[in-house]
């Protein structure tokens, strides 16, 4: 059901909006959640959560796209994009280094993201900066 049409993805399944449902989610192609999801989206493709959408819980994807709410331990292979009015909160680690966040995108939480090169973490302590408190007292 995943089907490309004049250029775009179309999606291969939907959770509506005024619909809630808790438990496990797998899927292989696109999935648009609308409604309330509250639970685990394992080993799964692409997830977008349109504006009315709500999600929370666990959720491991290839790729992610937040036009509304999603909240939780979230583990994104590829991209990951948070467009205005997107909110993003929680544990989030990112295999790739490619997140955007668009003007009016929210992120709380805590990022671990990956090297472009190797898959090792991006963050690093920060070097000093010279400044006069920084200066070697012997100069």
């Amino acid at each position: 059901m995943n089907k490309t049409v004049n250029g775009s993805v179309q999606v291969g399944g939907m959770l509506g909006e005024g619909v809630s449902v808790e438990g496990k989610l797998v899927f292989n192609h696109t999935f648009r959640i609308d409604g309330e999801f509250k639970g685990s989206i394992l080993r799964s493709d692409r997830l977008v959560v349109g504006e009315k959408g709500v999600v929370s819980g666990d959720v491991e994807v290839n790729s992610l796209v937040v036009y509304g709410r999603i909240e939780g331990t979230l583990k994104v292979k590829g991209a990951l994009e948070v467009h205005p009015h997107g909110r993003l909160g929680g544990e989030i680690f990112l295999a790739s280094p490619s997140m955007t966040v668009m003007e009016g995108g929210t992120v709380e939480g805590t990022i671990q993201m990956a090297a472009a090169e190797k898959g090792k973490p991006t963050s690093k302590p920060a070097e000093p900066q010279a400044g006069p408190e920084n200066k070697d007292p012997k100069k």
